[in-house]
């Protein structure tokens, strides 16, 4: 609804043909008047001429206009379309969606996407597929053929963060510069979700449902707090960034379903938040930022005075690190239907603004960097290390024993007043150290007959 809202139907001039084939989730679409038009004269304005949907039969809460777009089940319609110049794919998965988004640019029709999954998973494909067909484009043209192909675009600033522009800054705003580190607070639901922690509430269960109620999660969770969703978007955000691609396999990736409102008490004595943060780093070998691409996913013990604390309910916010600007923030809505569908309308408007200016042969790359940096999963940072046990004499001596064998030295030791001597905490938090120091440290500390369970880590934001 928005996308026709903004973009004007049948009496639209100058027009670009777009489908769209999504899911069946009308509360993903806000409705507006379906011929209103930009005061911007410079936005080409597009006609919808076709959607796909699951399910024609369901009521839907937008008006269509039956002279101009026609409604189908079948995708093929949509692909085989030669007057079709603009695919919206808005379905989700990485089955059926990977078939729309190929076989679309295949046939000369530029994408517009929100799918992060999808294109973490086949970044490589669809770049170089993107790149062969622009580049035949171009030779085409450059030879005088009668038959010269039409270049295409590639756009997908929906798939990450929502309404925050941070795909477009990645790509055209950084040329000149050179990016240190990227991290970001990514997925809204889990946002929300450690706010409500923070704030007082206990019980996870409890919490994950009033997400989903207000249309934060999904039915299946899983992507969003294990930290699904967030790995995909910053291997994304590392490809922007760094130019290296980062298989998703590869990203080491803790979610938020261990956490407690505990460890938000043992955060506030230390001045801070928790947040699931995204982080892609270039580490320090002969000189700065001159080594590996670290890339990883966890919860984040994050001083209060640090931009991402301030990110609250379902908002983003993303931190770039580089060499000439320091650091710059980026900061939002990053879930919900209206921030969602204003990064598409964007999109389709940048789309159809530069086919109809003659840009067919100039579209800029959708992932402009290239290299191979080595990839190194096992990052270092400070970490706090939560420890549940039974009471009993010498336990700290104890975790002192098994920290110094595995090389992790402890900054800080805290307690609570023990209510129950069977069922207490305490926080260490280390000096920099690597992951794995500290995950086989945590390992051993588990083994031993106080521990309840193998104690949670988190790296902690210096």
């Amino acid at each position: 609804e928005i996308i026709m809202g903004r973009l004007g139907g049948s009496n639209a001039y100058a027009s670009s043909s777009m489908a769209m084939s999504s899911t069946d989730n009308q509360n993903s679409m806000p409705s507006f008047p379906l011929h209103s038009f930009s005061s911007n004269s410079s936005i080409r304005p597009c006609i919808i001429t076709k959607i796909c949907m699951r399910d024609t039969s369901k009521r839907r809460s937008f008006t269509i206009d039956q002279h101009a777009t026609t409604v189908t089940t079948d995708v093929n319609s949509i692909i085989d379309d030669e007057d079709i110049d603009i695919v919206v794919e808005v379905m989700g998965g990485t089955d059926l969606a990977k078939t729309v988004v190929v076989e679309s640019l295949k046939r000369g029709k530029s994408v517009v996407t929100a799918n992060k999954a999808l294109i973490a998973e086949y970044l490589d494909e669809i770049k170089d597929l993107v790149q062969d067909i622009n580049q035949k484009s171009m030779e085409s043209t450059t030879n005088g053929s009668s038959s010269s192909k039409k270049g295409v675009v590639f756009a997908y600033e929906a798939a990450v963060c929502g309404g925050i522009p941070i795909i477009q800054a990645l790509q055209h705003c950084f040329t000149g510069d050179i990016i240190h580190e990227v991290m970001g607070i990514c997925n809204g639901t889990t946002n929300y979700m450690l706010g409500k922690m923070e704030g007082g509430a206990s019980d996870y269960a409890e919490i994950l449902k009033e997400a989903q109620d207000l249309g934060y999660a999904e039915a299946d969770p899983t992507a969003d707090v294990e930290g699904h969703d967030v790995r995909a978007k910053i291997a994304i955000l590392a490809k922007l960034a760094f130019g290296t691609t980062v298989p998703i396999s590869s990203i080491p990736c803790m979610g938020i379903t261990q956490i407690s409102s505990v460890d938000f008490e043992y955060a506030k004595l230390l001045g801070c938040t928790i947040k699931l943060v995204g982080t892609a780093e270039r580490l320090s070998q002969f000189g700065e930022h001159d080594g590996a691409l670290s890339v990883y996913v966890a919860p984040k013990v994050v001083p209060q005075s640090h931009l991402l604390a301030s990110a609250r309910g379902s908002g983003n916010a993303v931190a770039v690190k580089s060499a000439n600007l320091g650091i710059t923030s980026y900061t939002g809505p990053g879930a919900g239907r209206f921030p969602t569908a204003n990064s598409i309308v964007a999109d389709i408007c940048r789309v159809a603004t530069a086919a109809g200016n003659n840009h067919s042969n100039s579209y800029h790359h959708p992932f402009p960097l290239t290299s191979d940096i080595e990839i190194d999963g096992d990052y270092s940072a400070p970490f706090y290390i939560r420890v549940s046990f039974q009471d009993e004499l010498g336990i700290i001596r104890r975790v002192g024993e098994i920290a110094e064998k595995h090389g992790v030295s402890i900054s800080t030791v805290l307690q609570n007043p023990i209510k129950d001597r069977r069922m207490a905490d305490f926080v260490i938090t280390t000096e920099t150290c690597r992951e794995s120091q500290v995950r086989e440290m945590c390992e051993d500390i588990g083994y031993e007959d106080f521990a309840h369970c193998t104690p949670l880590y988190m790296p902690m934001l210096e």
